[in-house]
């Protein structure tokens, strides 16, 4: 029996590799020398974890060499700093570019992901027959004809202007045999059906679901299937109501009798479709705030051991995965940052002290209260607790001018142009404040902050026997 398995495990193993085949990019860029490179899918539509598929370091010349190895056809995207460049990778296929000039160093005082600039690329002696040169005409295409009949399709409701985009696509596209390319084009346009509510929701699902293949790396499909079954697991035509979803995630935690339940409904018969848009009712569950969390999570991983498809398992780990970040009890994602003098820190520095760690910046209005408000808690609370602020000023030289006005005795640390750091602890505004265990883990985040009355929360922790009195 070993031995079966072990020969099965080879084959699955033979099938990968062989299934699987390389993709290279070659690049070149004027102002990036130095910058770390790096390129991204995504795990799944749903969970939209992004996987990271390989990273370099810009050299001197300013040229970068990617590789990774894929099986299907995948969107994918170029990462400078927090700028993307989005492209689209087929297997066995080498791709020469070149990022276009962009300004990096433009004003400090631009928090990261706030600014929504991005990167500009071309292929280099492209095929007329490579996937991104054929969605570049398609979109430019597609984009005039919206701006043209804007009115008839979402005010007036002509949906015979379909035709006249259907007959300039064939006209355009009608030697073209790239499955990929047809199906992002048909989705595309289902789309425009959709929203501008030009063809039933019955008709709809006949034209483009029932009975035609789930296709998942597909990015026009699942945004069109997504935005189908949007909220489905609440709105849907099933015999779930909110008291039946409390009962199954809150207490029983049996995702086979919601899945039958949900199953009620002609649209989610078919069950390869019915558990993809159970997945999705997961994290619209998971989000909603209203059931519990961890019910979820359990449900979910029942599901990942269950489910006999393995796109399914995937996508239930990738949502675990997602729900786990950031949240109580998970572990804080590590660091490696230097304060002003060149010290280098990393989570585990500040163990055995519970921990107050802020994002900041030093122009950030909003930011200089709460921070001058940590003195007298630093103050107070120093026994007990760490208290840790991360400078997101882009030079470490601007956060040694500013402690050495302000004359702050509690740690300062650079994030030194680390954007996986403010990715790893989703810093999207200034100031953000996480509380932390004496060994590192989340106690909440996002915390309250100095002026929120965090020295509550600071008592509670340090006298539980008192709280435990007070209720």
């Amino acid at each position: 029996m070993r031995k079966i398995t072990i020969i099965i495990g080879l084959l699955c193993l033979t099938v990968s590799i062989l299934t699987a085949q390389n993709v290279r990019i070659n690049g070149s860029t004027t102002n990036a020398v130095g910058k770390k490179i790096r390129l991204f899918t995504y795990t799944d539509y749903i969970s939209e974890l992004p996987k990271k598929l390989d990273e370099t370091i810009i050299d001197a010349s300013g040229k970068f060499t990617l590789k990774t190895s894929i099986g299907d056809t995948y969107y994918a995207w170029l990462q400078i700093d927090q700028y993307k460049a989005e492209l689209y990778l087929e297997p066995n296929n080498e791709y020469s570019i070149t990022i276009l000039p962009f300004d990096f160093a433009s004003d400090e005082k631009i928090a990261p992901f706030m600014d929504k600039r991005k990167l500009q690329i071309e292929f280099n002696n492209p095929s007329l027959t490579d996937l991104n040169q054929l969605t570049a005409r398609f979109n430019v295409i597609y984009n005039d004809f919206i701006l043209t009949y804007f009115n008839d399709l979402y005010k007036r409701r002509d949906k015979s202007k379909l035709d006249t985009l259907n007959n300039k696509i064939t006209k355009e596209f009608q030697e073209v045999n790239n499955a990929y390319f047809n199906n992002y084009i048909k989705y595309r346009i289902a789309g425009i059906e959709q929203m501008g509510s030009l063809t039933s929701q019955k008709k709809l699902y006949q034209k483009y679901i029932e009975n035609k293949p789930i296709l998942y790396n597909n990015i026009e499909y699942m945004i069109f299937f997504l935005q189908f079954y949007e909220k489905f697991i609440f709105n849907g035509n099933h015999n779930v109501n909110d008291t039946e979803l409390k009962h199954y995630i809150n207490e029983t935690k049996d995702y086979t009798k919601l899945l039958d339940s949900l199953g009620v409904d002609n649209y989610v018969r078919n069950e390869v479709v019915r558990e993809i848009v159970f997945l999705q009712g997961m994290k619209d569950i998971y989000y909603s705030k209203k059931y519990d969390e961890s019910g979820v999570i359990e449900i979910l991983r029942k599901f990942s051991v269950k489910s006999k498809f393995k796109e399914h398992k995937q996508i239930a780990q990738n949502l675990i995965a997602s729900f786990n970040s950031l949240n109580i009890g998970s572990r804080a994602p590590d660091f490696k940052l230097q304060d002003i003098k060149g010290k280098v820190y990393t989570l585990n520095s500040f163990k055995g002290k519970y921990t107050y760690l802020c994002f900041f910046t030093t122009w950030c209005g909003g930011c200089m209260p709460e921070v001058e408000a940590i003195r007298a808690l630093k103050a107070k609370y120093n026994k007990d607790f760490n208290f840790v602020c991360i400078s997101i000023d882009k030079e470490i030289m601007t956060l040694e001018f500013y402690l050495q006005k302000k004359k702050y005795d509690w740690y300062f640390l650079h994030y030194g142009g680390n954007i996986e750091l403010l990715e790893n602890y989703s810093v999207s505004t200034f100031p953000i404040f996480l509380l932390l265990d004496q060994e590192g883990n989340i106690l909440k985040y996002p915390e309250l902050k100095p002026s929120e009355d965090i020295e509550k929360t600071f008592k509670e922790l340090i006298t539980p026997e008192t709280s435990e009195k007070k209720e």
